[in-house]
């Protein structure tokens, strides 16, 4: 049977729905590839991380999970000087960290950013050091892995951080069509579906597939199961629930 990969991304804390979404991975013929941004915005992005640590842990190299740019900011935030901690923190940071006191929602009211920084640091340093380690991308002979998408002028785009972590615009409405399929997330789908659809969204060639279809935001977890060729054969759709 030809090998099978099973790709989802940006749960940004929508631990139930990537519950669902995980349930349809076939575990003995696919492949799970995970584009990023498992925090921020959401409910419960620790369950999150602690999911797809356990996953990577049982499963080893049949789990790719790849960063996002909202991981990269949750951890380096952790060690930033107190004057940019606190100018950089946001709305969706401010959810990510509540959840690592769920055992203790008092002490999340009463400690300072610098206090909640130490926290996370001390008693979960496993958790810090397995996002600070996760790769940018994952390639296959037909297909690339992406959180943002790559600089397709740059023949050296692996190097490009910025790229694979942020990019948007110059990337999706490139004229330079990509020799290998790319898979990603990040930007949410309904600003580059005509109709504003939540649904995964494919370029004109057929060589970008987005699938972040804005769960965190109303919308919707989309997965794709896809073939060595980079064919899609199935799209999984998991709605946000209420």
């Amino acid at each position: 049977m030809d090998k099978m990969y099973f790709v989802f991304s940006d749960v940004h804390g929508c631990y139930n729905e990537m519950k669902e979404m995980l349930k349809l991975w076939d575990r003995q013929n696919e492949k799970l590839i995970y584009l990023g941004d498992m925090v921020d915005r959401g409910y419960n992005s620790l369950g999150v991380i602690k999911t797809m640590m356990e996953l990577k842990k049982q499963y080893g190299n049949q789990v790719i999970i790849l960063m996002g740019n909202h991981d990269e900011m949750f951890t380096d935030w952790l060690f930033l000087d107190p004057f940019s901690r606190s100018m950089n923190y946001y709305n969706g940071l401010h959810e990510t960290i509540k959840s690592f006191y769920q055992n203790d929602k008092m002490k999340f009211q009463k400690d300072t950013r610098k206090q909640r920084a130490d926290y996370i640091k001390r008693n979960f340093p496993d958790v810090v050091q397995f996002i600070r380690d996760l790769p940018l991308y994952y390639e296959i002979e037909t297909s690339i892995f992406v959180h943002a998408g790559i600089n397709l002028k740059n023949t050296q785009w692996k190097e490009e951080k910025q790229s694979l972590l942020w990019i948007r615009d110059e990337f999706f409405h490139s004229p330079i069509k990509s020799k290998k399929r790319i898979f990603f997330g990040h930007t949410p789908t309904q600003f580059l579906n005509k109709d504003k659809s939540n649904d995964i969204w494919v370029s004109k060639y057929g060589d970008k597939i987005g699938i972040d279809g804005g769960c965190v935001f109303g919308g919707q977890l989309n997965g794709v199961k896809i073939n060595r060729d980079g064919e899609i054969k199935a799209i999984i759709k998991v709605p946000r629930k209420k």
